[in-house]
């Protein structure tokens, strides 16, 4: 499933395709949005907005939500360039003299009007947003310090869109590893500068995501890992999918597990 660096990404994609311009061509292949083209054509597009893993695209009176769960993509191109083969199935194509957006196989697809946005069953529930560049060090540390949370095991919480959202199974592994904290601590455990480290892995780890498309570590050490015959899957991360790998900092072996379905690796050592 994308995670939050991803969506952003994408927004910013379609932002830069679509907004301050007029829809000429609108398609809704979904049955929560299909006959309500006309609500959407001849109108502006006024904003592309990512909310954690969710998308909003503000259009004349309404707003288009998006979330792309396991297998939702999307995709912009030039309005005279045909997509490429695919067995996804089209849900959303949205238009203009040059470029074109689609959303392909998400079954998350809603119209709404301004209104109803802040009482929305996902977006109402969401914690800090740490894709987000205008979401701050303390906002962060407030949900980490935030006694509701103290008796949660950082393992399950971290994935849970009320306590940061736009994080997933990649960035939890990542962020813990960076903060040095074992996944199986709970929150009310953490000490004053445990708390601070992890407020500051979830905001730097997510940024170094965003910019560098998913890659978490350095770009020098990813190139030497490339280099030395690593695959991209094992040379992008600190410790997810490396299992069975050395750890980078301390030369333990990273360990795999998983919890509720979801991939979960970490280093035994650094992380103890």
């Amino acid at each position: 499933m994308p995670e939050g660096p991803e969506i952003h990404r994408a927004a910013n994609r379609i932002a830069k395709a679509l907004v301050g311009k007029t829809l000429t061509d609108v398609e809704f292949h979904y049955k929560t949005v299909e006959g309500s083209e006309h609500l959407f054509v001849d109108k502006e597009v006024e904003y592309v907005k990512a909310r954690s893993k969710g998308l909003l695209i503000s259009v004349g009176d309404y707003v288009m939500y998006s979330h792309n769960q396991l297998y939702g993509r999307w995709t912009v191109n030039r309005s005279t360039t045909k997509p490429r083969p695919t067995n996804r199935s089209l849900r959303v194509l949205f238009g203009n003299e040059k470029n074109t957006a689609r959303l392909w196989s998400a079954t998350d697809i809603e119209i709404l009007e301004p209104w109803e946005l802040p009482g929305h069953p996902y977006l109402a529930k969401l914690g800090p947003d740490v894709a987000d560049s205008a979401v701050e060090y303390d906002d962060v540390l407030a949900q980490v310090s935030n006694p509701k949370f103290a008796r949660r095991q950082l393992s399950g919480l971290m994935l849970d869109q009320g306590f940061l959202a736009g994080v997933g199974n990649y960035l939890r592994s990542e962020i813990l590893f960076d903060a040095g904290i074992s996944p199986y601590r709970k929150t009310g455990s953490l000490s004053n500068s445990e708390q601070e480290e992890l407020a500051k892995s979830a905001i730097n780890i997510t940024s170094t995501a965003y910019h560098e498309k998913g890659v978490t570590v350095p770009q020098e050490l990813y190139k030497v890992l490339r280099d030395n015959g690593q695959t991209k899957r094992q040379a992008r991360h600190y410790v997810f999918t490396r299992d069975g790998l050395e750890c980078h900092n301390c030369q333990s072996l990273i360990v795999h597990t998983r919890l509720s379905g979801r991939r979960l690796d970490y280093c035994p050592v650094c992380q103890a």
